[in-house]
């Protein structure tokens, strides 16, 4: 498993980097995606990009990880939240280096003032939306992970805050991480949520 993250996240982000070198493509495709700013999307496109942000990625980790502890399963619990706040630490990290400017002001739906490359809420929300279904093990999980990291990934390229190459960078990065990470995580076992041969 930990070898496949890595592989797709090393893909995902040499695909960000091959997008960043050829401006016209990232450029057009950033223009095709932008929402008009008074339609009705942007409302939904703000929701689902607000999910990707550390206010509710963090407590969704912490959550997770005080569920982990209070089952007793507290290797896990510090293996999800160091891995997560590292990869978090690390992407920030990636952008004070980088320091790629976002699309123009007048592009944007949304107020920011950071670097673009990578993005931080694909990075994030992939991170840790994958390292909680390494954890859960159930196909279900990753498709949920999936879901939720294509939504939010997606809606900074609508609302014109990222380009398309720093959303597959950061969808990259989150999986590379996860990848790397699973190397060291505690157990196989299924502990969130219990399985149903655990209940009863």
């Amino acid at each position: 498993m930990s070898f496949r993250l890595f592989a797709a996240g090393a893909l995902l982000f040499l695909l960000g980097l091959l997008l960043w070198a050829a401006p016209p493509l990232d450029r057009a495709i950033h223009h095709a995606a932008l929402l008009d700013r008074y339609g009705g999307a942007v409302r939904p496109a703000l929701w689902f990009t607000s999910l990707g942000g550390l206010t509710v990625m963090g407590p969704v980790a912490l959550a997770a990880a005080g569920w982990l502890f209070w089952r007793r399963h507290g290797r896990e619990a510090l293996w999800l939240v160091l891995t997560v706040a590292s990869g978090r630490l690390v992407v920030e990290g990636v952008k004070l280096l980088v320091q790629r400017p976002r699309p123009p002001i007048a592009d944007r739906l949304q107020w920011v003032t950071s670097w673009s490359f990578p993005s931080s809420h694909s990075a994030g929300t992939m991170l840790t939306c994958a390292a909680l279904a390494l954890l859960w093990g159930r196909p279900a999980g990753w498709i949920a992970a999936s879901l939720v990291a294509a939504a939010v990934g997606a809606s900074r390229v609508v609302l014109g805050v990222h380009w398309p190459s720093d959303v597959l960078a950061g969808w990259g990065f989150g999986l590379l991480w996860v990848g790397v990470a699973a190397r060291w995580v505690p157990s196989t076992k299924s502990p969130l949520p219990p399985s149903r041969e655990r209940v009863g």
